[in-house]
């Protein structure tokens, strides 16, 4: 996964702490996370961020993070940058219980009918939350995101090999089985 070697290749020149992102140049961070594309804004914007982040916490980022979910999911959201998925993702890393919608994830939903098909990122959130148990709230994103890259595709879905067609909606009114 792109995004994973651009981590760690973060990790291993920069480093990823709010200070070393804050105080890296941007070309060093251009070049590490060039792999998982869109590196040149993307670099920019973990830079302004990490300033950000720093200067509004500078007692540690532990602050930014206490609170009620939603206060945080809030207060995560008005940081530059950060929309509800990345403060879903960030949420679910620290152990709090939400489900992150991916563009892979907001198609598998729907056609499996776990979502209406014109449902926005938080009515498909919330519809998975409904229809999974806390426990796995981190793990779904994950399965459907390799079920919508190796099977659910977006112009042609392979419904036939797909391991969930049986249970799919999508690939029955389609009649892609």
């Amino acid at each position: 996964m792109a995004a994973l070697r651009a981590y760690y290749k973060l990790e291993e020149r920069v480093g990823v702490t709010v200070t070393s992102l804050a105080e890296a140049r941007t070309r060093i961070i251009e070049n590490s996370i060039h792999v998982a594309g869109l590196h040149k804004q993307k670099a920019k914007a973990l830079k302004q961020l990490a300033r950000i982040v720093s200067e509004r916490y500078s007692s540690g980022f532990g602050s930014a993070i206490e609170g009620s979910f939603e206060d945080v999911r809030a207060r995560l959201q008005e940081l530059p940058h950060v929309g509800p998925k990345t403060a879903d993702v960030l949420l679910s890393i620290w152990g709090r219980p939400t489900i992150s919608v991916d563009t892979h994830v907001d198609r598998v939903s729907k056609r499996l009918g776990l979502a209406s098909k014109k449902a926005r990122y938080e009515v498909v959130r919330a519809s998975l939350m409904e229809a999974y148990r806390g426990a796995d709230y981190r793990v779904i994103p994950m399965y459907f995101m390799a079920l919508g890259r190796k099977f659910c595709k977006a112009r042609r879905p392979l419904c036939p090999t797909c391991p969930v067609c049986n249970l799919c909606p999508y690939s029955k009114k389609t009649k892609r089985l």
